[in-house]
């Protein structure tokens, strides 16, 4: 098996069949078919991951068969609700969005490697941290991104499961400490 991550480019959106993608592994893992307010970045994959500067999104590719496999999305945090004891905002934090491996494709740290490339483009974007939800009947996703290092901040036990997590990835405690060590090695 051969893979290759490539970040999102205009002209993939056509080549790959992104939505197509994108709403046949919705429907495989959620039995949903497009619902407007759920799945509006989907259907404008530019306005939403590409344009914006703080905002990417992955795809791999099986080089084998020159087809889209997975998917992972990041966005500056635009979530409408609150998040027990917790203040996000689009400068600091980030979102991910449609991380999705094909069945066949699973278990191979695919989805890792997907998570590795947003993490380093959000440190790279000076967020402070990444938010994302998931659903607790979702196969797999919890224990993955507890591998991942998130960490549960709300577990809402709505009738979807609904469970919110954050990873820190910058924090403020560990630039100053930074700088304090710069500062000595300097002095020294």
């Amino acid at each position: 098996m051969n893979i290759k991550i490539l970040e999102l480019k205009k002209e993939h959106l056509n080549k790959y069949d992104v939505e197509n993608f994108l709403f046949k592994m919705v429907k495989e893992s959620y039995g949903l078919d497009y619902v407007p307010e759920y799945h509006y970045d989907i259907k404008n994959l530019y306005k939403y991951y590409l344009k914006p500067q703080k905002n990417n999104f992955y795809i791999a590719i099986d080089t084998d068969t020159d087809k889209i496999i997975a998917t992972a999305g990041i966005r500056s945090y635009d979530r409408k609700y609150s998040i027990k004891n917790r203040h996000y905002s689009k400068d600091t934090t980030a979102s991910i969005y449609r991380v999705f491996v094909e069945k066949e494709y699973r278990h191979n740290k695919i989805a890792t490697s997907l998570i590795q490339k947003l993490e380093e483009f959000c440190k790279n974007n000076n967020y402070r941290e990444i938010y994302l939800h998931t659903q607790r009947p979702s196969y797999g996703a919890l224990p993955f991104w507890l591998s991942q290092k998130f960490i549960i901040v709300d577990d809402t036990k709505d009738e979807m499961g609904t469970i919110h997590m954050e990873k820190i990835i910058k924090s403020e405690l560990l630039q100053i400490t930074s700088l304090n060590e710069s500062e000595e090695t300097i002095e020294t």
